[in-house]
């Protein structure tokens, strides 16, 4: 079914859930938000969650109260009021904006009231009426009123929580004359609330800067010649032409040229694959060199890449839902605060000191501050650190993970190769070799090629000059060098298709490359006038630290260690072996790391997946906590994970991982620290010993205890243990 409107089309709809594509969502994460939380306030709508990669809202709803017709216009009206207004930030569409603005008004009026009836009183020494029909009364209530809105909706669905008992304390307080006690409820709450869309917006933005931008035109062949259109427009069978360092767009056989692709944001191998006439090729895979024209046989949302972020999105939407520190204290709080409030009525049968035990336990420090605060600090902690967490719930998961899912490429490893190794045949030396891979190699730009010249440079040698230079698409180069004597000769640097093609023999060299390979090394031939005189083995860069990082994991909670990579076996055993890892994974597509990881959670753990590219989305996702490098992830890795790894450093594990621990720790020492002044609050107003006007005070005393106490993690500087030395040293 596919039922169009004017901004936006029913993808997919089954009574109770609708997939809606909206334009106006690609790129646009607060538009999403916006959208989401707008959705969450109508009756009839359980669940909302938006993808701004794929453009797509996926709405659930109960189909006895409400339409999938009414849901999509509400959509649509949500849509054109967001759209029309220019938010200041990056000059994008107003979304996620008004979230801030109107948490920052809310604040700002509950501020302002109180404030003036405080100057007045202490100041002027005015006397200003508290009661429920005076000025400020009214003013009360009105400020109550979403809250108090919030708590019925929340009644009607059967549910209870802390709205509730702040909004009965609220009224209650209001209805015995002590609007100020009230207000000064409404302004820890207000205050709260404003530091929680704060941050929640701030990382937003962060994350949507790290993102990269989509291509949105591609090139297709129509007669003869090469027409720019938009890839909405891109019909199957048509040709597309795809240059050096353009994305692939479509999933297709090629029809004409050769190409080095580079399919490692799907399969996740880390050396390009020659692909020419009748090869297969994926859409989000790159055109590493050459030109390839493409008959395509799946586009738009048919991809394999497309097919993929789906499974995201469901991955996302159906994620086990764990309750997170604040709900638990939260859930807490309304017990006793009820209990109290209910044993000090039927014990002393005064009402009065039952309200005031009521207004004691109506404070959410114990829920909002306790948890919300520290968690605020820490992700402001860890944003400073270049780590971008995007909830309270992934912070607080990841210091509890006991298994830990690396991908290979790009995570344990650099995307750049290096030298790692030279042979040469007897008599000749390493400079030797070096000079002449160097001298063919130096207007190339392959990756290889690169690690060449970075080791050349390393041992200052100086290319020679070449009169003729050829290149080999997926073979190599050869090129003519000046001899000793004034002759040329020839060289050839590439894989074994270029000796092949050259009719090489490679001789006693054919065992060390046998060595080589099973070690999971690239291996590239030096050839000088037909006859092999070395041997150039690269693999990619390990992290710094990888070793370290990982000892430190397991140090602190981490029970088991799993490399899950797309490369080939050997050379995930190779690192494995180096790192200390015992359990390999390797060959794995995208829907068998996730099956891997839900595997790993049935047998009782709890998973951390950390990885970088489209071939991880589906882990990242799956996981308890997925961790993403940042700069440079795949912008699909970024927005299935819960946690970004901005500057790629490996270290930012460790520090998220310690963060976590102690900010779950800040946590619950809030929640005892608020607790144990409530009880007191309590013991005090159930003898009458505490007034009403004493009780709203007490909220003041729990507010600067809890955020003294949670401010700490401001400067949190945690260490990294490094097991071989015994030595500690801070992560920056």
């Amino acid at each position: 079914m596919k039922k169009q409107h004017k901004k936006a089309s029913i993808k997919h709809s089954i009574p109770g859930r609708i997939r809606i594509k909206i334009p106006d969502l690609k790129k646009n994460l607060l538009l999403c938000s916006t959208l989401e939380r707008g959705l969450e306030r109508v009756e009839g709508i359980r669940h909302t969650r938006s993808n701004e990669k794929c453009a797509c809202l996926i709405i659930r709803y109960n189909s006895k109260y409400i339409s999938p017709e009414i849901v999509t216009e509400t959509v649509l009206e949500l849509v054109g009021i967001h759209t029309t207004e220019t938010c200041p930030i990056k000059g994008k569409s107003e979304c996620g904006c008004p979230q801030v603005k109107s948490a920052l008004r809310y604040f700002s009026f509950v501020s302002a009231v109180g404030g003036a009836v405080l100057i007045s009183e202490s100041l002027l020494g005015l006397t200003i009426a508290q009661t429920l029909f005076s000025p400020l009364g009214f003013l009360t209530v009105l400020a109550a009123a979403p809250l108090v809105k919030e708590a019925v909706q929340k009644a009607r669905e059967k549910k209870f929580g802390l709205e509730g008992i702040l909004a009965g304390g609220i009224m209650a307080a209001v209805i015995a004359g002590e609007a100020m006690t009230a207000f000064e409820i409404l302004w820890i709450n207000a205050g709260a609330e404003l530091l929680t869309a704060w941050i929640t917006e701030r990382s937003r933005q962060a994350i949507s800067g790290i993102l990269d931008n989509t291509t949105h035109h591609t090139f297709v062949l129509k007669d003869g010649v090469e027409v720019e259109v938009e890839l909405n427009n891109v019909q199957k069978g048509d040709v597309v032409v795809l240059h050096t360092g353009e994305k692939i767009c479509v999933d297709g056989t090629i029809v004409d040229g050769q190409g080095l692709i580079n399919e490692a944001p799907i399969t996740g191998r880390a050396d390009f694959i020659h692909k020419k006439i009748d090869d297969q090729v994926f859409a989000g895979t790159f055109v590493r060199e050459g030109v390839i024209y493409v008959k395509a046989e799946e586009v738009g949302d048919r991809t394999y890449l497309a097919r993929i972020l789906y499974k995201v999105e469901d991955s996302l939407e159906n994620k086990t839902a764990i309750e997170s520190t604040a709900d638990k204290l939260s859930v807490r709080l309304v017990k006793i605060g009820l209990a109290a409030t209910i044993g000090t009525l039927l014990l002393t049968r005064d009402p009065w000191r039952a309200f005031t035990v009521l207004l004691v336990m109506a404070c959410p420090c114990a829920t909002i501050l306790s948890a919300s605060t520290p968690i605020s600090a820490a992700i402001n902690t860890a944003a400073r650190h270049n780590i971008l967490i995007k909830g309270g719930r992934y912070l607080e998961e990841v210091g509890s993970c006991n298994v830990a899912c690396f991908d290979k490429t790009g995570t344990l490893t650099g995307n750049e190769p290096s030298l790692e190794q030279l042979h040469t045949i007897k008599g000749i030396e390493e400079k030797e070799i070096l000079t002449y891979a160097f001298s063919v190699e130096t207007h190339n730009h392959h990756p290889l090629a690169q690690a060449i010249k970075t080791e050349a440079d390393k041992r200052d040698i100086v290319p020679l000059p070449h009169t003729v230079c050829e290149y080999f698409l997926g073979k190599g180069m050869r090129a003519e060098l000046p001899g000793h004597n004034g002759d040329s000769i020839e060289i050839l640097v590439g894989n074994k298709k270029l000796t092949e093609q050259f009719g090489v023999r490679i001789g006693s060299l054919s065992r060390q490359v046998s060595a080589l390979k099973r070690k999971g090394l690239t291996v590239l031939y030096v050839i000088k006038d037909k006859e092999p005189i070395g041997l150039m083995a690269f693999a990619n860069t390990v992290r710094e630290g990888s070793y370290e990082v990982l000892a430190s994991l397991e140090q602190n909670g981490v029970e088991r260690t799993v490399m899950v990579t797309g490369d080939e076996p050997a050379s995930a055993a190779n690192l494995a072996e180096s790192l200390g890892i015992s359990e390999i994974h390797a060959s794995a597509m995208p829907e068998e790391k996730a099956q891997l990881v839900r595997t790993l959670q049935k047998d009782g753990g709890k998973v951390m997946m950390v990885g970088d590219g489209i071939n991880d989305a589906l882990a990242l996702a799956q996981a308890d906590v997925g961790i993403a490098m940042g700069t440079g992830g795949a912008e699909v890795a970024v927005e299935a994970a819960d946690i970004a790894l901005i500057n790629d450093d490996l270290n930012g594990l460790t520090y998220v991982q310690r963060l976590s621990q102690d900010t779950v720790k800040i946590a619950y020492q809030n929640f005892w620290l608020a607790t144990g002044s409530n009880i007191v609050g309590v013991v005090m107003g159930a003898t009458g010993v505490l007034s009403p006007v004493m009780a709203g005070f007490l909220h003041i005393i729990h507010t600067i205890g809890v955020i003294a106490n949670s401010s700490r993690l401001l400067s949190h500087s945690p260490k990294a243990i490094e097991l071989n030395t015994g030595k500690t040293n801070e992560l920056s």
